[in-house]
């Protein structure tokens, strides 16, 4: 079994912050996205994972570093492929040509879900779905009578299906993608002006590829500052991060709340639904519904669904704020 990991996306609606980090790499209670979801994949397939394999684009090297020490974790055999134009998510999966074969995990990493990943064996393979009041944002699945997937429509405008694809996928023979995503090349099928995953799996299942559509548990997207505040919030809930640094006694935290080890707060109302990372430091302030990130500095503010990035200076903040990596934010 293998894990394809298509991670080169430009993460346009988590920006400012992933200006420095990629998306998948972005931390939901201390612990990136990525590392959430191979975690829960782990824990729910029933065979090992032999290998992972990354597609990026200008990977900084502590991002490969960091990657290569996830698979090393779990005895995975790690290789790096590089997307150089983004190009869709078809394109993407293609660079990956030479590891599409016999049984693969395909992974867009900027979710954190909870399912059960038992494969039906007569099944040619699962898409993973969650029902949700407004599918436009998301690909969605239409089902034939007997219950397998028959259509796959990329962010329709009319959805005729509830059904959203939460970006994972199996596939007992991989390597019967590469003939469908090439005639996608050859014949110039866009969807939303890119070449999508989407639409050679139509393709598939219109020469009779058998896909089941399964539901999971939970899904959290991540995919924005909104939904990474959403998921940190849904994960405080479900009990997830129990780490707690030192809290002064002239703090007072209203939980659910997360305190990274090494983080320093202050005269300070923290929470709920506030994580503060570790080495992020917190003085005379109200915080609610807010991530501060590691190396943060917020002082004298008063925020509420904010988002401070790594090593970023807040100081005098009323509101809603999205301060990225390594900025300064001072008020009057």
């Amino acid at each position: 079994m293998r894990l394809i990991i298509p991670m080169a996306g430009e993460g346009k609606r988590l920006r400012p912050h992933t200006f420095t980090l990629p998306k998948p790499l972005f931390p939901v209670l201390g612990k990136p996205v990525l590392q959430w979801l191979i975690e829960e994949v782990f824990r729910a397939l029933p065979e090992p994972i032999e290998s992972m394999v990354f597609i990026v684009r200008d990977l900084k090297e502590e991002h490969g570093y960091f990657l290569r020490s996830l698979a090393q974790r779990w005895q995975a055999a790690v290789h790096f492929v590089e997307q150089a134009e983004p190009l869709g998510t078809a394109h993407a999966v293609y660079q990956a040509k030479e590891f599409l074969t016999g049984p693969c995990v395909i992974l867009f990493a900027d979710t954190i879900f909870r399912a059960s990943i038992r494969v039906p064996e007569e099944v040619d393979g699962v898409l993973w779905v969650k029902r949700v009041e407004d599918p436009r944002s998301y690909g969605v699945v239409e089902l034939s009578p007997e219950g397998y997937i028959q259509r796959l429509i990329e962010k329709p405008e009319v959805p005729t299906s509830d059904l959203a694809i939460i970006g994972i996928y199996f596939l007992r023979q991989a390597e019967r993608l590469l003939p469908a995503i090439e005639y996608l090349f050859q014949h110039e099928i866009r969807s939303k002006g890119e070449y999508q995953l989407t639409d050679a799996l139509q393709r598939l299942c219109e020469e009779g590829l058998r896909l089941r559509a399964l539901p999971v548990e939970e899904w959290l997207d991540c995919g924005s500052r909104a939904l990474i505040l959403q998921a940190q919030a849904r994960l405080l809930d479900l009990g997830e991060g129990k780490e707690s640094g030192s809290v002064p006694e002239h703090v007072r935290v209203i939980p659910p709340c997360f305190i990274g080890e090494g983080a320093e707060v202050s005269e300070s109302v923290i929470g709920p639904y506030t994580v503060i990372e570790s080495g992020a430091k917190v003085s005379r302030s109200i915080l609610s519904y807010t991530l501060c990130r590691s190396g943060a500095q917020v002082e004298e503010s008063i925020l509420h669904k904010a988002l401070i990035g790594a090593h970023a200076y807040c100081r005098r903040a009323i509101g809603t704020l999205d301060l990225g990596d390594y900025s300064r934010h001072e008020g009057g």
